[in-house]
């Protein structure tokens, strides 16, 4: 195969630019390990991606889909950086967050789930959190907004979750990252909690 006039250029635009898809390969960012290392195994990088988006769709609520992120989120605000928990179903507890090392001082909860997506997208175009967790509301995915909080998070940088309602099609969205999250046949002790 001979070398063409455009090969050296398009050697140096793939060198000088990380953010460019090769279709083998993902560009490797800064991850936030899971707590879990049999998970850790199994997630691109070795842990959550930050400033990519993370798609959770859980088979019913409470199944542990939160309870996967705590440890990320202690170690996110044990560093200083706030916790945003955007139209959580459930109002959280405070126990059993502190009880698994998320420092409450740094802890931002927002209940209005008319704007959860708006305000989602604005924390993590600040570059203010260590990490963002949000609840899509029970209405159809609205792609123009997704792919707006998809872009939020790659600006931020943040440890970026979307947790879709239980039996909630998510759309075709080329996220960072997307985990189906169901009950195994029988309960088992994990580190932070019955699941």
């Amino acid at each position: 195969m001979h070398s063409t006039p455009l090969a050296p250029a398009l050697d140096q635009l793939l060198q000088s630019r990380s953010d460019l898809w090769r279709g083998h390969q993902r560009p490797q960012g800064q991850v936030v390990a899971s707590g879990r290392a049999d998970l850790d195994d199994i997630l691109p990088g070795g842990g959550w991606p930050c400033g990519r988006l993370i798609e959770l769709l859980p088979s019913d609520l409470g199944v542990g889909e939160f309870s996967l992120l705590l440890p990320a989120l202690a170690q996110r605000s044990s560093t200083g950086q706030p916790v945003a928990l955007i139209a959580p179903p459930l109002v959280p507890c405070p126990q059993a967050l502190s009880q698994a090392g998320v420092d409450l001082r740094r802890l931002l909860v927002v209940r209005d789930g008319q704007h959860a997506l708006w305000a989602a997208e604005h924390l993590l175009r600040s570059a203010l959190c260590g990490a963002v967790v949000i609840w899509h509301p029970a209405q159809p995915p609205q792609l123009t907004a997704l792919r707006r909080l998809q872009l939020a998070a790659e600006q931020g940088q943040a440890l970026s979750v979307l947790m879709y309602q239980p039996h909630q099609t998510a759309p075709a969205l080329s996220s960072g990252l997307r985990l189906r999250i169901e009950a195994g046949p029988r309960w088992q002790r994990l580190s932070g909690g019955w699941q």
